[in-house]
């Protein structure tokens, strides 16, 4: 586990915390917080690069799209990301993400897979501010 983000107590899946100064910082670390669960980061080499882009109606379900993307990449190994930049922008139709992550695909020489990653959850998905920091909180079923 890295150090960008905690892992909560839960019964059988794991409810991940990070925070952040800004939403984006906190969006990238919530997306390379799902990869780190199923491959270790430090094997992954920025030797790619991938723009990705998700939209949603409020932050949560913008959350949602986003860390969905980030999962089907990584699950199906056509990208896993070691890092990713985030540009959000307020729209008519709620929020919009763009970005681009670095990484490279899956390898079976190179990545050793941890946890397998079923679905990323609505189920206690917590968006918010405290002190001048953004904290998100979301459940991934393993």
């Amino acid at each position: 586990m890295c150090s960008f983000y905690k892992v909560l107590d839960h019964v059988s899946d794991a409810y991940i915390e990070v925070t952040g100064e800004s939403l984006e910082e906190c969006f990238e670390k919530a997306g390379l917080s799902v990869v780190d669960f199923m491959v270790d980061l430090t094997t992954i080499s920025e030797s790619e690069s991938y723009d990705f882009q998700a939209k949603g109606f409020d932050l949560e379900s913008l959350l949602y799209n986003f860390l969905e993307e980030v999962l089907v990449k990584a699950s199906t190994g056509e990208f896993l990301a070691k890092s990713i930049k985030t540009r959000l922008e307020k729209t008519r139709e709620g929020y919009l993400i763009k970005g681009e992550a670095r990484g490279e695909p899956f390898s079976c020489d190179r990545h050793r897979p941890k946890l397998e990653v079923k679905a990323v959850t609505y189920h206690l998905m917590e968006i918010k501010k405290e002190d001048r920091r953004f904290i998100f909180r979301f459940l991934l079923d393993l």
